[in-house]
């Protein structure tokens, strides 16, 4: 047996504008470009040096020169390579032109020149924690899938399951709001009974051993 239900997320303390998600350093990517991009200057400003002192131009450079001179634009390696270079770009583009850190939760900050985040990792465990905290659930499951949707399973493995259900979420919402979210995310709520145990058989119950019952004495 299972039921969905969203709990409304609660509603923050009027603090000014909603603060925008924190940009990302994104360490590796520029690094990575940096590197590439100065070893590749790196050699040309060698070669051209060299070349001004009169030594003959680099076996690279003079191959590079001539395999272009003779490689057709329409080869389907080429095109192939154009085209993986095209969505490189336009993925540096994006990582430049967006502030990154998905997996960060901005947070209501108590002063304007605070800013605080918290990992979706993090919320998802305080709010696992939240819902074990509820009496009758014995298992719970919960993923925060981006800003605004967190998805929380649990199992129920005694009391009435509406019941546990209103109390899970009266508890939910006090952990949403505990965790000082700018913009609460909406929880979407999946209960399920726990299959109930067969009943064990006792040694001396004639059935565990095959045995017919005895006849009842009239």
């Amino acid at each position: 047996m299972s039921t969905l239900s969203e709990p409304e997320p609660p509603k923050s303390p009027a603090r000014g504008r909603t603060p925008h998600r924190a940009w990302s350093a994104r360490r590796g990517p520029a690094a990575v470009l940096a590197l590439l991009g100065s070893a590749a200057c790196g050699m040309l400003l060698y070669d051209q040096v060299a070349m001004g002192y009169g030594q003959p131009a680099a076996p690279w450079r003079t191959h590079t020169k001539d395999w272009l001179a003779d490689t057709p634009g329409t080869s389907g390696w080429v095109i192939g390579a154009a085209a993986i270079l095209a969505v490189l770009g336009v993925y540096l583009m994006v990582i430049a032109l967006t502030p990154g850190g998905r997996r960060r939760l901005p947070m209501a900050p108590p002063a304007p020149s605070v800013r605080a985040v918290l990992d979706r990792a993090g919320a998802a465990t305080l709010l696992r924690e939240a819902a074990l905290r509820t009496p009758g659930v014995t298992s719970a499951r919960v993923r925060v899938r981006g800003r605004r949707r967190a998805r929380v399973r649990v199992t129920v493995a005694y009391g009435e399951v509406a019941a546990v259900r209103a109390a899970l979420h009266e508890e939910l919402l006090a952990a949403t709001d505990r965790l000082g979210l700018a913009d609460p995310p909406r929880i979407r709520l999946r209960l399920t009974a726990a299959p109930t145990p067969a009943p064990a058989r006792h040694g001396n119950d004639p059935l565990a051993h095959g045995a017919p019952p005895a006849p009842e004495a009239r």
